[in-house]
């Protein structure tokens, strides 16, 4: 068979995988579209048994993918498996679970291709691999963790305003904000040769963002390679999740930092009201449930304030009314720091168009137009990217 000789089966079973992924369908429901044995498929994919002029022919029908694709794989792709977070999420989130991740394949694969154009790469990833010991509690040594990062990167104990380019550029993870089903809050990829790629769901709040971001953040910290998913009722049941989900915590909302703030307010009010609440939540940039859940932690209001707050009406609206007064607005864009200097620069040389960027990047076309247009006139398309 000529394209055998071309592709060895485990480069074309792994393309086969990721274009199922991509059209939505699950190992048992290709296999029944094919009338084929799921064992069949999984075989291919594996890469233990060729396949057929027939089978490929049938396969890219199936899949919506052209055979030359297939064959040349002339995209660079990481092609990493989806992997389930919980073992509750896999019947009920399947579906969701195979398209964020095979978005985020996507464009990672398309991130690699245009930094190869540009002769450039991420940052590697520079701290040491964090180790979770069974022995001793989650919660400690997320703090520790989160507090030896904040240290690494020399930010101090203060809130950290821009997130995202604090991971691009002093981590090197490679980040996208797109819009993703409501209960996604965002997914993580990670691979050894490659590095690290962060998806946030741009249909939540940027205050959301920033949480599911600071819990991606620790994945790569653990090595932890392919990609996984992570959902907003996720309920962390393995002790790598927990200690994630607290490390976002810790990293946002240092913990001697909030306990100097609650003393300073109160000393200077006498009390500690729910005015004071919001106020701490925009100073960290999170949400008011974040902030509350995290004094509670710290025994600084009593259990249970959250939920006190909120069945008394306590929302958003009240956030928003202390924001006007104090500031600390953040601001959102489908393009991030880093996304949008590459792009800036790609087409600043000509190597790309606004279509083949928009493409690429999965965005649509007037809104790159607008961003170039803006990078260009700003002179910000002329800095190089590797330097």
């Amino acid at each position: 068979m000529e394209f055998a000789l071309r592709v060895r089966p485990e480069v074309l079973g792994a393309r086969l995988r990721n274009a199922r992924t991509i059209a939505r369908l699950t190992q048992e429901a290709a296999a029944k579209a094919l009338g084929v044995a799921r064992t069949t498929i999984v075989a291919i994919e594996a890469g233990k048994r060729q396949i057929t002029a027939e089978e490929l022919r049938a396969f890219a029908e199936l899949y919506r993918a052209s055979e030359s694709e297939l064959l040349s794989g002339a995209r660079q792709s990481l092609d990493m498996d989806v992997k389930f977070r919980s073992a509750g999420a896999v019947g009920e989130h399947e579906v969701e679970q195979m398209a964020v991740g095979a978005l985020l394949n996507r464009l990672a694969s398309s991130t690699l291709e245009l930094e190869e154009l540009l002769n450039t790469r991420a940052p590697k990833l520079d701290f040491p691999t964090i180790d979770v010991n069974p022995d001793v509690p989650v919660d400690q040594q997320a703090e520790d963790a989160a507090l030896a990062l904040r240290q690494r990167l020399g930010v101090g104990l203060g809130p950290i305003p821009d997130l995202t380019a604090l991971m691009e550029s002093d981590l090197g993870i490679r980040v996208f904000e797109r819009p993703l089903p409501s209960k996604v809050s965002g997914a993580v990829a990670f691979d050894d040769s490659y590095g690290a790629f962060v998806l946030l769901n741009s249909n939540h709040p940027a205050t959301r963002r920033r949480q599911t971001a600071g819990h991606e953040i620790c994945h790569p910290l653990l090595r932890k390679t392919g990609l996984a998913v992570l959902f907003e009722d996720d309920d962390f049941n393995e002790k790598e999740d927990k200690f994630c989900d607290a490390f976002g915590r810790a990293l946002l909302m240092p913990a001697a930092t909030v306990r100097r703030k609650v003393t300073d307010l109160r000393a200077l009010a006498g009390t500690f009201t729910v005015r004071h609440v919001l106020m701490m939540a925009i100073y960290f940039y999170v949400s008011i449930e974040a902030m509350t859940r995290r004094l509670e932690y710290l025994g600084l209001v009593p259990k249970g304030q959250f939920d006190s707050l909120k069945e008394r009406g306590l929302g958003t609206r009240h956030l928003e009314e202390v924001r006007k007064e104090v500031g600390g607005e953040l601001e959102s864009s489908r393009f991030t720091p880093r996304s949008l200097l590459l792009a800036g620069v790609a087409f600043d040389r000509e190597l790309m168009s606004e279509q083949q960027i928009a493409k690429k990047l999965e965005l649509d076309l007037v809104t790159v137009r607008k961003v170039l247009a803006e990078v260009s006139e700003s002179g910000d398309a002329g800095f190089d990217p590797a330097t």
